[in-house]
């Protein structure tokens, strides 16, 4: 009996400092590094899960870190810099992924622990509102007839979209001239001023313009329409088998404890379902896709092999082109 009950104490004993750190998580201000400039995608909408963060976690804030450079490097290294205990978290997005096989860095997809996905905003393709291209069979055929004379703008070189651009090509069989910019605001405004025939983009690149009827969405790269743009059809509805887009997440490093990530998941779940929040998303035109830790973890280890096989098939970048 008397064995019994000092086994008792001992599990007791072991188990409780973790309930305990889990409950009390976080205990001072998280800072989650966005390796953009302000006012980008990503930016926009983990300020959204900022301003609901408080409640979900005993008060302490989401303080958002931008530190842009070397298409996301800067930040990255700074996040994976940091101690492994939850309070530096990462926004991992697609453009995190992309840059891994599209340059020489130094970290992997490993070197990443996903927490939960809140968003995956499909691709779109922009259009002048003057555009001869009215539907996105005129933009293949014209590009089919003329290889490599059609242009489409990006929002930079190895980026998400320009990879999103890449693949459709290589689903369609055409060759498009791709045209990086500075971000998917400048690639916006250089489709406004005619230098470019199309831009693959993503909310809420380009919204305002089309809403005010100066651009024209030519499909969505999704499963269904979306709210921002309801006329505007899916490239499925098009006969077009194609989706993909540009997902937005949060990472820690590994590491980091067990109970930590729990604790965090289950804030940004909170966040994700707060009506303050999702109004906010609603405004963005982002699309919440929920991913736990582990399925989150195997979606983006897919995606890596995925722009892994198509950038060595293409010879693209730094890493793989010739």
């Amino acid at each position: 009996m008397k064995n019994r009950f000092f086994a008792l104490v001992l599990l007791i004993a072991l188990i409780v400092p973790f309930m305990g750190l889990a409950a009390d998580f976080p205990t001072k201000p998280v800072t989650i590094i966005v390796p953009w400039s302000a006012g980008g995608a990503t930016d926009l909408i983990f300020r959204a899960i900022a301003s609901v963060f408080p409640k979900y976690a005993n008060g302490q804030p989401l303080v958002v870190n931008n530190i842009p450079g070397a298409g996301a490097v800067t930040g990255v290294m700074e996040f994976l810099k940091a101690k492994p205990d939850g309070y530096t978290l990462l926004s991992f997005a697609t453009p995190i992924v992309t840059k891994i096989h599209w340059s020489e860095v130094k970290f992997t997809i490993d070197d990443f622990v996903t927490v939960i996905n809140i968003v995956n905003d499909p691709s779109y393709i922009l259009v002048r509102a003057d555009s001869p291209y009215k539907t996105l069979s005129d933009l293949v055929e014209a590009a089919r007839k003329n290889p490599e004379t059609i242009t489409m703008g990006n929002g930079g070189a190895g980026g998400g979209n320009h990879l999103v651009a890449v693949a459709f090509e290589e689903f369609v069989g055409v060759k498009f001239i791709h045209v990086p910019h500075s971000g998917g605001g400048p690639a916006v405004t250089a489709l406004l001023g005619g230098h470019v025939d199309c831009v693959m983009a993503a909310a809420p690149e380009g919204m305002s313009n089309v809403q005010n009827g100066d651009l024209r969405v030519l499909a969505v790269m999704g499963p269904s329409r979306l709210s921002i743009f309801p006329d505007a059809p899916t490239a499925l509805e098009q006969s077009y088998d194609f989706r993909l887009g540009m997902w937005r997440g949060v990472a820690v490093q590994r590491g980091t404890p067990l109970e930590t990530i729990k604790a965090l998941h289950d804030i940004f779940y909170k966040c994700m379902n707060d009506p303050e929040f999702l109004a906010k998303a609603k405004e963005l035109g982002s699309v919440l896709a929920y991913m736990d830790s582990a399925t989150f973890q195997n979606f983006a280890r897919q995606q890596s092999q995925f722009w892994e096989n198509l950038m060595k098939s293409k010879k693209l970048g730094e890493k793989y082109g010739q």
